[in-house]
């Protein structure tokens, strides 16, 4: 399978209210390993053999419902998020840095539905 490009869906996080519920339910029916991500604190990767299926963070927030989250690779997260603000999008998540990573934000389109942006760290 080939890395995702610009403009292609590159990643799928759980946000949970019950960390150890979901890992269980997720491992069992997908049959997926759960193991925490190096350098982000509390955060769990959801496994399929050696190739990260997802990954999964307790709600950040109070009132915040459990829901799958889906990222949308960008070259540039900040000036993608500018963007999607002036196309009516709402700030949810402001860009931010994730170690080692990239730079993600989450945002919602002016219909409701809520997705993320991600840039992979440059090397």
């Amino acid at each position: 399978m080939n890395p995702p490009q610009i403009g292609e869906f590159c990643w799928n996080e759980l946000i949970t209210t019950d960390v150890a519920g979901s890992g269980a339910f997720y491992t069992k029916l997908f049959g997926w390993k759960q193991a925490p991500m190096d350098g982000v604190d509390g955060y769990q990767l959801f496994m399929q053999g050696e190739t990260m299926a997802g990954g999964m963070m307790a709600a950040p927030a109070p009132g915040i419902p459990p829901h799958w989250l889906a990222y949308v690779m960008v070259a540039d997260c900040d000036a993608s998020t500018a963007e999607a603000v002036g196309l009516g999008a709402k700030v949810l998540a402001p860009p931010m840095d994730i170690p080692t990573v990239g730079r993600i934000s989450v945002l919602q389109d002016p219909q409701g539905a809520v997705f993320g942006l991600f840039t992979p760290k440059r090397a």
